[in-house]
């Protein structure tokens, strides 16, 4: 009961981060505001609940985990009417903002609860099975957030959310009942929690928008200057502080950062290439969102069906053996994705190599927040438990700008290839992009798709490098 709660809730939380993308367009249409604003309604969630893992995670060790469980689900509904209810873009991004507030006390929370719940060889395959449901949400929310926009309008798919909720409240309340906070020195460091949700929103901020604004642009450059500059002063405030919001002692553990690193390559591999997908399949290909959603359904399906399978590997194989093998998988995924996506492309061909990814991809998760969080004592498992789907979060973030960026450089350069001056290849992918595509940018944006998905075997090298250093820790024990 306690695993379904909590993985019902994050799988609700990180749903809501994909489910609106495919309802974008029309929010862009009701406000009559132009996409790159309606844009800032996705973007807003995922800089915000990235931004306040930490400090939510360090508010659960302080004053409880089941109490700030419980008020990131308040949160999270009332923000849901509020978006449903929406009056203009501000209102609908503003709600968006406080939502992920919400949705940024649940993760680390559910981890907490999970590390806490399960001893020894029980906790790989739980947290396995919380893994599994947290790679299906982003293609379940693509899915259904397909035929909710479809049948109901775009405020469907925040609405949806409110019965949700009212089922997993209730079990919250009862299920949760006992686990307290165990940090006995109480005292919120408020300075140090300023200087890491600053410095990180403004270098998320960069790193979202920069394709947009420029990575030369003056805001841009800003943006990661201001996260240099109070990450500095963070480390050092955090170091002489007597209550740090973030023990830095904590990064001494060797199987803490090496498995959150590994994580955060391998996010940036999956979101980076998939963010993308919806377009290729719908712009290129005509497929309808409903058709889109399917053809990207078998990465949930074998998250749903291998995580808890890699869970369980954690144990025999131990917690680097098992997401380098899912890596090597996954890497075979990503190649055979860029040897057959073409918009003439048979579906059960590309269902295939998708499903092959998502092996990979599904192996990876559990043993990587396994050894994350296998030396962390209990004490300070709220905040270190924000670190892994932090770190998957900045990865996405820094997946989807890098990709981003890379496709528009790799149809560029096709299109020279086929002796498109610069100025006209400029102009063909803006009207290609505002309306329809043309025969040239069409021919050129099929190559450079299979470009960025052979792009991405950088990232998951990366991760698979990294992944080496995690310790094996084939028998998850409990610390003091």
């Amino acid at each position: 009961m306690l695993l379904a709660t909590v993985a019902s809730g994050l799988m609700m939380a990180i749903l809501s981060s994909s489910i609106v993308n495919i309802a974008l367009p029309g929010i862009a249409a009701d406000f009559q505001t132009n996409f790159s604003t309606a844009m800032w309604v996705a973007s807003i969630y995922m800089i915000v609940q990235a931004t306040f893992m930490p400090v939510m995670g360090r508010a659960g060790d302080l004053y409880g985990h089941r109490n700030v469980y419980v008020f990131g689900l308040l949160m999270f509904t009332a923000m849901s009417i509020l978006c449903t209810f929406a009056w203009n873009i501000e209102s609908l991004i503003a709600g968006r903002a406080l939502m992920a507030l919400g949705t940024s006390a649940l993760s680390p929370m559910a981890l907490s609860f999970v590390m806490d719940a399960f001893p020894g060889r029980e906790r790989g395959p739980a947290l396995g099975i919380m893994g599994g449901l947290m790679g299906a949400a982003p293609t379940v929310g693509t899915v259904s957030g397909g035929f909710l926009v479809g049948a109901f309008g775009w405020r469907s798919v925040f609405l949806v959310a409110v019965p949700l909720c009212a089922v997993i409240l209730p079990l919250a309340m009862v299920v949760l009942k006992g686990h307290e906070a165990r940090d006995g020195e109480r005292g919120f460091d408020v300075p140090g929690g300023l200087l890491l949700t600053v410095g990180l929103f403004a270098g998320l901020l960069s790193v979202s928008q920069g394709r947009f604004w420029g990575w030369t642009d003056q805001r841009t450059i800003a943006g990661f200057a201001v996260l240099v500059l109070f990450l500095v002063f963070f480390i050092v405030w955090e170091s002489r502080a007597r209550r740090p919001m973030i023990d830095l002692s904590l990064f001494r553990y060797r199987s803490l950062v090496s498995a959150n690193v590994a994580g955060m390559f391998a996010s940036a591999a999956m979101f980076g290439t998939f963010v993308l997908l919806p377009f290729f399949f719908q712009r290129l290909v005509g497929d309808s969102p409903q058709v889109t959603g399917l053809k990207i359904a078998p990465l949930a399906l074998m998250f749903l069906i291998i995580a808890p399978i890699g869970g369980r590997l954690t144990n025999t194989l131990g917690a680097r053996t098992t997401p380098q093998i899912g890596l090597v998988i996954a890497a075979a995924g990503f190649l055979l994705i860029s040897r057959v996506i073409a918009d003439d492309v048979s579906t059960l061909l590309i269902c295939v190599a998708i499903a092959v990814l998502g092996i990979g991809l599904g192996m990876t998760n559990a043993p990587l927040t396994t050894a994350a969080l296998h030396d962390v004592p209990r004490d300070k498992r709220g905040v270190a438990s924000s670190l892994p789907q932090m770190g998957r979060f900045i990865g996405s973030s820094f997946g989807i700008a890098v990709t981003g960026a890379f496709l528009s450089s790799r149809v560029a350069a096709r299109l020279a290839e086929m002796g498109v001056p610069a100025a006209e290849a400029s102009a063909i992918a803006t009207a290609s992009e505002n309306g329809t595509i043309s025969a040239q940018y069409h021919e050129a944006f099929n190559g450079a798709f299979q470009d960025v998905f052979v792009f991405a075997l950088v990232l998951v090298a990366a991760a698979f490098i990294i992944a080496t250093l995690v310790p094996q820790l084939r028998e998850a024990g409990d610390k003091p």
